[in-house]
């Protein structure tokens, strides 16, 4: 991999990914609504990135391999559909256009498999998606234009569906993040910390081990289909929740807030990693309960 264009740069995901590559020596080049962070940045307006804009970056970067991480959580159906599946039917249409054939990583969501979970049981690639949501709908729909768009043999195509990173810097609307941004703002002298339930466990991995995971399997060439990005392992929210009250030093309550909790939701959420596992050779997990103090220290 020499040379990548990649969308969501300035995102949690793409700002880890970006520092990955530029270690690598890799040539970096971006598109996207945001600032420029370097000078070989591809900005659109909003509402405006099209095909064009797309068949621009690509016949003036040329690159060998394209991340397409941009996407939304949060915002009208229409404005989510937009961003989360035309941005990749555009992508692939421009692809078509110019005839360039990098390999294409599409960041996908575990959100896609939404019903489809067992609770406690690793869901697999295979499993038959039912998202619940309207993110977790867009995100199928970009997944099956990327698969549809590799079926036609012009590129390799790689979708990650990525379960549920963190670390510094992570979005506002993420339940470790809003809890850290509670607990940065108590005083010494003691709080309570309103939450929803938090004797769940989800398959959270740090941000980084998640970039090293996108660039191990675009640059395998076995790699294809979906992935899972996952670990296997049920970490406890409870547990990275204390994990920051212990690093403020503060003394500090946890309080069920009822307007918090979430009807029928699942106890354990875990990812199959089995796929992952035969396709990129990746450094073990770090400490996750560390990581979730540092989201905290990185507010003061």
């Amino acid at each position: 991999m020499r040379r990548v264009l990649l969308s969501g740069s300035g995102g949690f995901l793409g700002r880890s990914l970006r520092e990955h590559l530029r270690r690598d020596g890799v040539e970096i080049a971006s598109i996207g609504i945001g600032p420029a962070h370097h000078p070989f940045h591809f900005a659109v307006e909003a509402g405006g990135w099209t095909r064009d804009s797309w068949a621009e970056a690509l016949e003036r970067t040329q690159p060998d391999t394209v991340f397409h991480l941009a996407g939304i959580v949060r915002g009208d159906e229409d404005e989510i559909r937009r961003v989360n599946t035309t941005l990749a039917l555009d992508l692939t249409a421009a692809l078509r256009m110019t005839g360039f054939r990098p390999t294409l990583v599409v960041a996908g969501s575990a959100a896609e498999y939404g019903e489809a979970v067992i609770d406690g049981l690793p869901v697999a690639e295979d499993a038959v998606c039912a998202p619940v949501t309207p993110y977790g709908q867009t995100k199928l729909a970009q997944t099956r234009a990327a698969l549809a768009f590799g079926a036609e043999g012009q590129c390799r195509v790689v979708v990650a569906r990525i379960f549920n990173p963190i670390g510094p810097g992570m979005p506002g609307h993420l339940a470790l993040a809003d809890f850290a941004r509670q607990i940065a703002g108590f005083e010494r002298s003691g709080a309570i910390l309103r939450t929803g339930d938090l004797d769940v466990c989800r398959d959270f991995l740090d941000v980084a081990d998640v970039a090293q995971a996108l660039i191990a399997l675009a640059g395998n060439p076995a790699a294809q289909g979906v992935v899972n990005i996952c670990s296997g392992v049920p970490t406890s929210l409870r547990g990275l929740v204390e994990s920051m009250i212990a690093a403020s030093g503060k003394r500090i309550e946890i309080v069920i807030d009822p307007a918090r909790l979430r009807p029928g939701e699942r106890r354990i959420v875990i990812g199959s990693p089995e796929r992952l596992a035969g396709l990129a050779a990746l450094a073990p997990p770090r400490d996750l309960h560390r990581r979730a103090a540092d989201i905290l220290m990185a507010l003061h």
